[in-house]
C-alpha cells in the first residue's frame, strides 16, 4: 500500500513539473511571437482593467523543491554507537490551488492562496559499521500563504512584482501523533508549520486574463521536529526548520 502510494506522488509530482515547463515554454513563445505577427502590436490591452476592480480570483499551479535546515542536538557528540554524521537531502514537489486578491491603490496588492501540496524531505544517516540508511518524510498539506505584492507598471502589456508575506502549513501526513520507539527508523514533523516567504515574478496581461509566474523562498519560522530524546534518529537532532522553493504560474481575472 505504502509503495503504490508513494508512485501516485511521484506520477503527480512528474505530471506537474511537465506541466509547468510546457506552460512556461507556452507562454515564452507567446510573448516571442508578439514581436514579430504584424496582426500583434504591443500596444496596452485595457490598461486600466485592473483598476476597475478591487477583487480577483485565479488558479495556480507550482513546482517545488522542499528542504530542510537541521541542528544536530549536542548529545550527538556525546554517543558511543556508530552513527557518524546525518545529512538532510532536498526532493522535487508539487502543488495546486485557488487564489483570492483584493487591490490596495495603484500598486499594492494582498492575496491568499489555498494550495494542496505534495513533496518529501530526505535524511540519510550514515553507520560506521552498515550501509547509509536513507529516511523519507512525506508530506500531503494543505498550505494558505498570505502575501503582499507591489507591481510595477506594465509596458507592452509585461510587469515585474515583487512579494513578502507569511505561510501556514497543515500537513496530513505527518506522525507527531505517533508513539514512535528508540530504534523505530522514523522521524516526524508536526502537524502545522508556520514560514515567512519572499519572491518576486513577472506579469504579462493577456485578452481576458493577467498571466504571472512567480519564484518564491519560503523559510520555517518554528522547530518542526517531533523529537524522541532516546530514539537513535531523532534523539540525534535538536531541531529541523523546513524550507521550500517554488516557481509558480498563476493566471488571474
Amino acid at each position: 500500500m505504502c509503495a503504490r502510494f508513494t508512485n501516485v506522488i511521484s506520477n503527480f509530482e512528474l505530471f506537474l513539473r511537465k506541466l509547468i515547463l510546457i506552460s512556461i515554454l507556452f507562454f515564452t513563445s507567446l510573448s516571442a511571437w508578439a514581436d514579430v505577427i504584424p496582426y500583434a502590436p504591443l500596444v496596452p490591452r485595457d490598461p486600466n482593467r485592473i483598476y476597475r476592480k478591487r477583487f480577483f480570483w485565479g488558479i495556480a499551479f507550482s513546482g517545488t523543491q522542499a528542504m530542510m535546515r537541521m541542528d544536530l542536538d549536542p548529545s550527538f557528540w556525546e554517543r558511543n554507537d556508530s552513527l557518524l554524521n546525518i545529512s538532510p537531502q532536498s526532493q522535487l514537489g508539487g502543488g495546486f490551488g485557488g487564489s483570492v486578491a483584493m487591490r490596495i491603490g495603484k500598486r499594492w496588492e494582498t492575496k491568499m492562496l489555498t494550495m494542496l501540496q505534495l513533496h518529501g524531505r530526505n535524511l540519510e544517516f550514515d553507520w560506521a559499521n552498515r550501509p547509509n540508511e536513507l529516511l523519507r518524510i512525506e508530506t500531503i498539506s494543505l498550505d494558505i500563504p498570505l502575501t503582499m505584492k507591489y507591481r510595477s507598471d506594465m509596458p507592452n502589456n509585461t510587469g515585474f512584482f515583487v512579494v513578502g508575506g507569511v505561510r501556514w502549513s497543515h500537513d496530513f501526513q505527518s506522525n507527531e501523533k505517533l508513539v514512535i520507539g528508540a530504534s523505530k527508523p522514523l522521524v516526524a514533523l508536526k502537524e502545522n508549520t508556520y514560514y515567512y516567504e519572499f519572491g518576486a515574478g513577472f506579469e504579462f496581461r493577456m485578452e481576458y486574463v493577467d498571466l504571472s509566474i512567480e519564484l518564491k523562498m519560503s523559510n520555517g519560522i518554528n522547530n518542526g521536529l517531533v523529537r524522541v530524546p532516546e530514539s537513535y534518529y531523532s534523539g540525534s537532532m535538536s531541531a529541523i526548520y523546513p524550507r521550500l522553493f517554488s516557481i509558480t504560474l498563476m493566471a488571474q481575472n
